[in-house]
């Protein structure tokens, strides 16, 4: 069907724009990646992010942090 002759306008998604605030401008821009763990050290790394009240991500993140510091990168 052609979408010049479409019966219906598609709804815009109102989560698609929205107005940055100052605030926002200054956080980094986050990438996603994915990394592969051995299931024992996987479990333990969530514990210890939970005994902490952070999430997985943000231990692993903190972890590399120190390590690179450590190294001097």
């Amino acid at each position: 069907m052609n979408k010049n002759n479409f019966p219906f306008k598609k709804r815009e998604n109102p989560m698609d724009v929205r107005a940055t605030t100052a605030e926002e401008e200054d956080v980094p821009v986050r990438v996603k990646y994915t990394a592969t763990m051995e299931r024992e050290l996987r479990k333990r790394v969530k514990i210890a992010a939970i005994k902490r009240g952070i999430v997985f991500s943000q231990y692993i993140e903190e972890a590399v942090i120190e390590k690179l510091d450590r190294e001097g990168f």
